[in-house]
């Protein structure tokens, strides 16, 4: 079903709005929406969002109708009559039953009425400059999001819109938590139309700020060092900012992002630019059919980490399949304690009935239900990874996901700004690890920071490796030797394993109070280009922050800390799962890694922008 125009007032200004505008832009715009022209999203999008409603009507009535059946089970078991008395008194007033009925068939009118008049009022445009979404029967919303502030834009479909042949397009745009618009629902042909049309948009448009030179919110010089500032000394806390020394969460990574900052296509190749970012700027604009020298391009760029990908149709080099993900989540942690609590109680039940106790048999195997929900909602949400695909695309890695419902996102590898490798106990039999990240980016609550939900030790490398810097190591220590020993520390088979773990630098003998358990395993690595983290002890833990991405640093020693020896450095990244700290080292160890640490990564930014700026006056 086509999404139906809705005509405004004539604009005083250039009617097709495109005056003096790019042509190339102009030519990405074309189709998408006039200036002056609403588009009106599905006409089922209203009832879509009001669904939520009606399934807690829904949920409401099944509550009744099993608190009636639990009582009536529990009576049978007893040897009790079912009390009828109510369904016998609605037998005799028919006109109850008839004014219930009328009354759900008045409500779903209402709802089909009002729906009608709120899509009435939905609708989008875009222009040169900005894509508008505007909604709301009585309190009236209009969204704006700015092209050159366009992060990516995400198509996903949950299970009912996908039935219905509906998806739903998501902008993560830069400025802030409350930034992003979802547009929804278009019709899926149409949604995948206005995505391509608009991406092609959001590059020109950046493309064209890249050209016209650095944005005048360039990020400051960090200060030649970090400084302690020793105020929260009576809790035993202390806290230092070494300066900006990469894109900050918010305002400052919107505004390099928003100034064309973030693809940079057009600046060569830098030493702080991960292995995906030099690959996408030597090939340029991917095709769909990848030739050799792509793949050759991308496996002499892997080169330190020993590995040869394989680039298959459509540029995807990592297809994830449903059944490892399902093993996968059948051995994590949460879904084996939740379903042991559920075992637990049905044997119980079981026990009671034995015994001859009937009365606690139904209420415990009632008991058992918000289990069995809990262990269903921990699988669902491991299933909404199954069909995970990874492909080459020239903004970053596009990646496709999801079972019943399903997401199709771009990964910026550009505004990465840590990755992190994981493996839960259970997953050591198979060797599966998992990869995650931090981006600069506002993001959504529900948004997933997966690189790589499950898969071997090769898989888990190339996406660390496209993700990353070139690691920068010492003569005679390969990227891969390092990855591996931070991986699997004193059991790394790799024939250079002692030699990387030199370069670790593990917690003192005196953590071991504090850590009992993982004090042997914890420790840091720095090399030219990133700081590596080993943590972690029964699930495996790998953190990886590159010096250009460091945002500050905080240095911590509480009372305990204080009485061993001991300080822990926080160092700063963005939001996400990765929260990276040089934990309980010696104090004068963590004192050094402070203040060198500081300078270290304001000389990487430094340098990071002076590659740019060089780049830019030797291209004017």
């Amino acid at each position: 079903m086509s999404e139906e125009p809705i005509t405004g007032p004539e604009p005083a200004h250039d009617p097709t709005g495109q005056a003096g505008t790019d042509p190339t832009l102009a030519e990405a715009l074309h189709g998408a929406a006039a200036p002056e022209v609403w588009h009106r999203v599905h006409p089922l999008t209203p009832i879509l969002e009001s669904l939520a409603v009606l399934v807690g009507i829904v949920i409401a009535a099944a509550y009744g109708l099993q608190n009636f059946f639990q009582s009536a089970v529990e009576d049978l078991a007893s040897g009790k009559s079912v009390d009828l008395t109510f369904a016998g008194w609605l037998r005799s007033h028919p006109v109850v039953i008839l004014a219930v009925v009328g009354g759900i068939i008045l409500v779903l009118l209402l709802v089909a009425f009002f729906s009608w008049l709120a899509w009435r009022v939905m609708g989008y445009r875009v222009d040169t400059e900005s894509i508008y979404y505007r909604r709301g029967l009585i309190s009236k919303k209009l969204r704006k999001a700015r092209l050159d502030r366009v992060q990516s834009i995400d198509l996903q479909q949950k299970l009912l819109p996908r039935v219905l042949g509906m998806a739903e397009l998501v902008f993560d745009v830069a400025g802030g938590t409350d930034s992003n618009i979802s547009l929804k629902y278009l019709s899926k042909r149409r949604a995948e139309e206005l995505r391509d049309e608009l991406l092609t948009a959001v590059r020109a448009k950046k493309q064209k700020s890249a050209e016209a030179g650095p944005a005048t919110g360039a990020h400051p010089p960090l200060p030649d060092n970090g400084e302690m500032d020793t105020r929260g000394e009576q809790s035993g806390e202390t806290a230092a900012a070494s300066g900006e020394a990469g894109p900050a969460p918010t305002g400052s990574a919107a505004d390099s992002s928003a100034g064309g900052r973030s693809t940079e296509q057009g600046i060569p190749e830098r030493s702080g630019d991960s292995i995906g970012v030099r690959l996408g700027k030597r090939l340029g604009s991917m095709a769909d059919d990848f030739s050799h020298e792509a793949e050759g391009s991308l496996n002499e760029l892997l080169a330190p980490y020993n590995l040869s990908a394989n680039v298959g149709k459509e540029g995807e080099i990592i297809r994830v399949p449903v059944h490892r993900v399902v093993a996968s989540s059948l051995l994590k942690t949460e879904t084996l304690i939740s379903a042991v609590i559920v075992v637990i109680l049905i044997a119980m039940a079981v026990v009671f009935l034995v015994l001859g106790i009937r009365e606690a048999f139904i209420p415990i195997l009632v008991g058992a239900l918000p289990g069995v929900f809990a262990t269903f909602s921990v699988f669902k949400k491991n299933l909404d990874n199954a069909n995970f695909v990874v492909r080459l695309g020239e903004n970053g890695l596009a990646v496709n996901h999801g079972l019943f419902a399903t997401s199709r996102k771009v990964i910026p590898l550009d505004r990465i700004q840590a990755v992190c490798l994981h493996q839960p106990l259970l997953w050591r039999w198979s060797g599966w690890w998992q990869a995650e990240y931090n981006i600069a980016s506002a993001g959504g609550k529900n948004d997933s920071n997966l690189l790589l939900p499950v898969g071997s030790v090769d898989q888990a490398l190339l996406m660390v490796g496209l993700a990353l810097p070139d690691p920068q190591l010492p003569e005679g220590v390969s990227a891969d030797t390092l990855v591996r020993s931070a991986m699997y520390d004193r059991k790394s088979e790799d024939p250079r394993a002692e030699v990387a773990e030199a370069l670790f630098h593990p917690q003192p003998r005196s953590s071991r109070f504090i850590d009992p358990l993982v004090w042997k395993r914890r420790a840091y690595a720095l090399t030219e280009s990133m700081l590596v983290l080993r943590l972690g002890a029964l699930g495996r833990r790998v953190d990886f922050v590159p010096h250009v991405r460091v945002q500050s640093l905080h240095y911590r020693q509480g009372p305990l800390m204080r009485a061993l020896g001991l300080g822990t450095v926080a160092v700063h990244s963005t939001a996400g799962p990765i929260d990276p700290r040089v934990t309980h080292q010696s104090e004068a160890e963590a004192k050094r890694f402070f203040n060198e640490h500081a300078e270290r990564t304001r000389l990487a930014r430094q340098s990071y922008d002076d590659e740019a700026r060089i780049a830019r006056e030797g291209r004017g």
